[in-house]
């Protein structure tokens, strides 16, 4: 601290120890302050630059951008030399940014004599700094503006005459003669109650002539200005540079360097474009206090009105009068006609080189006639809509912040303790504002007026969709007013459509969905999308694709829920009958072979995917907004959507992963297709959930919604669906050890599959054949039912199915012996897999592989393997193969040596086996136990594993061949 008091100054170690203890230092002083030093050396970054040796003492080396004080004392420098040269205008705007610094009491609490004193000196400092200010602003007659900053001092230093004498000017000047000679009145039984003392004489003087007012107090400066016809001083016009603005460092580059490719003479016009609420004026009054030093000739500011709440917008004629009104132009020399006004502008801009910024513009004719003709100025222009009728304009869309600068702008204005403090929650929060500055801003300032809120509670009312908008509402400005504006200033015919809109379930919309909801044509579709990307309610993304900003969102589906219209029920159901046409396309294209719902032949000839990339990319873009479709559905009571569509998210799922969220619908499903009284669609579903139950280890689930299936196949008499249920109970009887059962199933439905000519079936049903065969130890029969799953998946093109039956016949293969073999069907798994993504089935198919490469003692790529199976693995939702996974793991790592990693793992596969309940994988964990404790030396533990091992192998029917 008194290091950056005196930064760039060398601050002897005794100053130091006087700073620290002031008059009784322990004897360890000295060693003690080089103590603190080296430790604020370590945990600053690059602390030892920072913190310098010099001479007697330290020094801290900071440039005056990283140190408020250092830029405070700059700019009270530039502010007496702008006095000393006569611009009292540029003057006034270097103190208020001086002061602007000023956040508080500097070093308050206690801090011993040293600090008490730089304290007392910054704090009069200050004071002299804002005494001078208001002489100013009294000299320049704008005393309204600073009546209510002296009284807020005066009430903080009220003894403090020479504060007193500015107020009871501004409020005599202000034409409060009583309230002035009331300010005396106050101060002089102040000065009597509490220092038994009289005013000044100074103040007294100043009682009197505020008393006979005394025609010296109007200054003649201020008199002479008033009544000369001419205009002498640039005017410097632009709002306050918030101190707190924080990111838009590419936008405010962009700005900069465009203004400096500008050539000489030429006017520079440069216009901001983004939603309410995104920035725009702070952005560009940073960039123009940035650039204004490079216009010599002063700065103009003015809202435009095109978005404000109860205001209607500015008219060219009417923002030309004020901006010469600014420019210090008087009264009666700005013409009250239209072309006069006009050239009366034009002709003040012609020659001088300013900063211009028209603000919160509606439209391009309100900006046009305000744009300088011959000047070497530049123009800043904001506007929620991208004026498209400006010529020669370079534009900026200013988007939602980055992550970094969210963060940095809410650690700025809520403060970066209260915001560290909750790193989790202020993480959320920001999620929730969505990158929108105004949102960041208003949620700050709400924690701030609460301190007794914790950040969590907070994230937790805007959890709340419904509340979300109200509760980004402060003092009159919020989220949900910017965007009404923009609404608001819609034609009729396009606010239709935007409320149409908020019908979609999802943030992300294409042009066919748009399509859909607005019952025409795409191409007209997309004209209507692009409409709203002019007036910053949509975001464009790539071609064809558009975005919701998440409080936009809100937004429309408030104005959709509370302006609904009969033919909005039609339009959600064209959307969702949309939906479930591509869905149900892009799965048929996606899973080959599989029965369809509805054979409709003409359905089929027309598909929309040509290839199964194709229709992966469309499920992969869609997920979200099919899973909250079917939420929709269901909150809509349209059943029959809500039983149909969960059937292409559990196929979906199956090679993507994401079954927690999948089964959600899935049960929605399987709850509107009891209530329709559809039995076909109720155990679709029930079979569908099964699988995800399944795949997330809840093998008890998964049976019981199977064995339901089957009965209810069994009594529509439906054979197709019956065989497929049982082959589903065979492979989750598979995973729980009962492989005797499992292998009579596979079997059967295997040969019911072929009668039924339902190819598809056959190929999974064989393909598990091979896995039950192998953990029987029958090595050549599984071999042989792996070949031909392969074979028909090969036929039928189905890439998904054909990974996990090359996976099973490796084992096969390995299991007689033919490593080479083995490991060339595992890697065609692993480029299939990779070929179309499958996070599910690839730990699997990687730790296949490093079973193989350890048995073949090629150690280190099996560890490469065997570690990115487990970092799949970890990352995956599904709990199915994670036991598979760990003893791969442990198996590789037994192979190296590593006796204790390999323990490890092998425990952690024999708790997940028996959490699941997946018997063989626990016998197996049993067996890999028993053989690492035998090689450390713990025999009996090795005989205890080795003996539970062999109970459940027994039980299993499993040889000692396949154990």
């Amino acid at each position: 601290m008194t290091l950056l008091l005196n930064a760039g100054r060398v601050v002897p170690v005794s100053r130091l120890v006087a700073a620290g203890w002031n008059e009784e230092p322990p004897d360890s002083a000295e060693h003690q302050v080089r103590k603190a030093v080296a430790k604020l050396r370590s945990r600053i970054p690059h602390g030892p630059e920072i913190i310098v040796t010099d001479g007697p003492g330290y020094r801290a080396v900071v440039e005056t951008g990283q140190l408020d004080l250092l830029r405070h004392q700059q700019l009270l420098r530039e502010a007496r030399e702008s006095l000393d040269a006569g611009r009292t205008v540029r003057a006034a705007a270097q103190l208020r940014e001086a002061l602007a610094l000023w956040r508080g009491p500097v070093l308050a609490g206690s801090g011993g004599q040293v600090v008490d004193a730089a304290s007392t000196a910054l704090e009069e400092q200050r004071l002299t700094a804002a005494e001078r200010l208001y002489d100013l602003c009294i000299d320049a007659g704008e005393v309204a503006e600073i009546t209510g900053e002296l009284r807020a001092l005066v009430d903080e230093h009220p003894l403090r005459e020479t504060l007193r004498s500015r107020l009871m000017l501004a409020l005599y000047h202000s034409g409060q003669q009583a309230a002035a000679l009331e300010e005396f009145a106050r101060v002089r039984d102040r000065l009597a109650d509490e220092l038994g003392i009289d005013p000044s004489a100074e103040l007294i003087g100043l009682h009197e002539r505020i008393l006979r007012q005394d025609p010296s107090l109007v200054r003649a400066e201020r008199s002479a200005a008033r009544s000369s016809p001419s205009v002498t001083e640039a005017p410097y016009a632009l709002p306050f540079d918030v101190p707190d603005f924080a990111g838009r460092s590419s936008e405010l580059e962009w700005v900069c360097d465009a203004a400096g490719r500008a050539p000489e003479g030429a006017l520079t016009v440069l216009a901001l474009d983004g939603m309410g609420g995104s920035g725009k004026t702070a952005l560009a009054v940073r960039a123009a206090h940035q650039l204004v030093e490079q216009y010599p000739d002063g700065s103009l500011f003015i809202d435009l009105h095109g978005f404000t709440p109860g205001q209607a917008p500015l008219s060219a004629f009417h923002a030309q009068g004020d901006l010469l009104a600014a420019a210090s132009i008087p009264s009666e020399e700005i013409p009250t006609v239209s072309a006069g006004r006009a050239a009366r502008w034009q002709s003040y801009m012609r020659g001088r080189r300013m900063v211009l910024i028209l603000d919160n513009a509606a439209a391009s004719e309100q900006v046009r006639a305000l744009i300088p003709s011959s000047s070497d100025s530049l123009v800043l222009i904001t506007s929620r809509p991208r004026l498209t009728g400006l010529d020669g304009v370079e534009w900026l869309s200013v988007g939602a912040l980055p992550e970094l600068d969210s963060h940095q702008l809410l650690r700025t204005t809520l403060g970066a303790e209260r915001a560290e403090r909750e790193p989790d929650a202020a993480g959320e929060l920001l999620r929730l504002c969505g990158g929108l500055p105004l949102a960041v801003r208003i949620a700050a300032a709400r924690l701030a007026n609460r301190p007794h809120w914790t950040v969590q509670r907070l994230v937790e009312r805007l959890r709340d969709h419904n509340r979300r908008l109200d509760e980004f509402t402060s003092e009159g400005r919020g989220v949900a007013g910017a965007l009404l504006l923009s609404y608001q200033s819609m034609p009729r015919d396009q606010q239709a459509a935007f409320r149409l809109l908020g019908h979609h379930p999802g943030r992300y919309l294409d042009t066919r969905e748009a399509a859909a909801l607005l019952d025409t044509d795409v191409l007209t579709a997309e004209d209507v999308l692009e409409e709203l990307v002019d007036v910053r309610l949509l975001e464009a993304r790539e071609p064809g694709v558009y975005a919701l900003h998440d409080l936009v969102r809100s937004f429309v589906q408030r104005v959709a829920q509370g302006q609904r219209e009969p033919e909005d029920g039609q339009a959600v159901q064209r959307l969702l009958d949309h939906y479930l046409h591509m869905a149900e396309h892009a799965c048929d294209t996606v899973f080959p072979g599989r029965r369809r719902i509805e054979n409709d032949e003409e359905d089929q000839a027309h598909n929309e995917f040509d290839h199964k990339e194709k229709a992966l990319q469309w499920l992969d873009q869609h997920r979200d907004s099919l899973l909250a479709a079917v939420d929709a559905a269901h909150d809509e009571g349209l059943l029959w959507y809500t039983a149909r569509l969960p059937r292409e998210l559990g196929f979906h799922s199956s090679i993507r992963g994401y079954d927690s969220r999948a089964n959600v619908a899935l049960e929605k499903g399987v709850s509107a297709a009891r209530q329709l009284g559809d039995r076909s669609l109720t155990r679709l579903n029930l079979m569908n959930l099964a699988m995800g139950k399944w795949r997330l280890g809840q093998l008890r689930d998964a049976v019981g919604q199977l064995e339901e299936a089957v009965d209810l196949s069994r009594q529509m008499a439906d054979e197709y669906s019956e065989a497929e249920c049982r082959a589903r109970l065979g492979q989750a009887y598979n995973s729980m050890g009962e492989l005797e059962r499992a292998l009579r199933l596979s079997q059967e439905v295997s040969r019911r599959a072929q009668e039924l000519g339902f190819t598809r079936l056959d190929g999974s049903s064989l393909s598990m054949l091979s896995l039950i065969l192998v953990r029987l130890g029958r090595f050549e029969e599984a071999m042989e039912s792996g070949e031909r799953a392969v074979a028909i998946f090969d036929s039928i093109e189905e890439v998904q199915l054909s990974v996990t039956a090359l996976n099973y016949l490796s084992q096969a293969i390995e299991g007689l012996g033919r490593f080479e073999e083995a490991l060339a069907r595992a890697d065609a798994a692993l480029e299939r897999c990779q070929r179309i993504s499958i996070p599910a089935a690839l730990p699997l198919v990687l730790a296949r592989r490093a079973d193989v490469l350890v048995r073949m003692g090629e150690l280190d790529e099996a560890a490469e393997s065997a570690d990115h199976a487990l970092t799949k693995a970890t990352n995956s939702t599904g709990d199915i193969y994670r036991a598979t996974v760990h003893l791969s793991v442990g198996r590789v790592r037994y192979a190296q040596g590593d006796l204790d990693m390999a323990l490890a793992q092998q425990r952690l596969a024999h708790e997940i086996a028996c959490r699941l309940e997946l018997r063989y994988d626990e016998a197996t964990a049993l067996w890999d136990l028993a053989r690492t404790a035998e090689a450390q030396g713990r025999l009996q533990t090795a005989r205890q594993h080795r003996s539970a091992a062999d109970s459940l192998f027994s039980l299993m029917k499993v040889p000692e061949t396949a154990r």
